[in-house]
């Protein structure tokens, strides 16, 4: 699969995904929906070693977890 001529270089952020965005606002969620979201989570749950995950923690690891996988199925639907 390729784009453009260049075979090996197909990125879900390189097309279409998004195009729609200004660079700045997209790198923002990345950052903030890969990186600092999940480490909210984990932060808030303990790690489940102590103590059971809390109802907030839970929803928010739940939310990353079905985030993701959306993220997923699109990169590849529009790429």
């Amino acid at each position: 699969m390729s784009h453009g001529g260049d075979p090996g270089t197909v990125s879900a952020t390189d097309h279409d995904v998004f195009d729609r965005l200004p660079e700045r606002y997209a790198t923002a969620y990345l950052v903030v929906a890969f990186f600092v979201l999940p480490a909210v989570a984990v932060i808030l749950s303990g790690g489940g070693v102590e103590r059971p995950p809390g109802p907030i923690a839970t929803a928010l690891l739940w939310g990353v977890v079905i985030h993701h996988s959306l993220f997923l199925v699109v990169a590849v639907l529009f790429d």
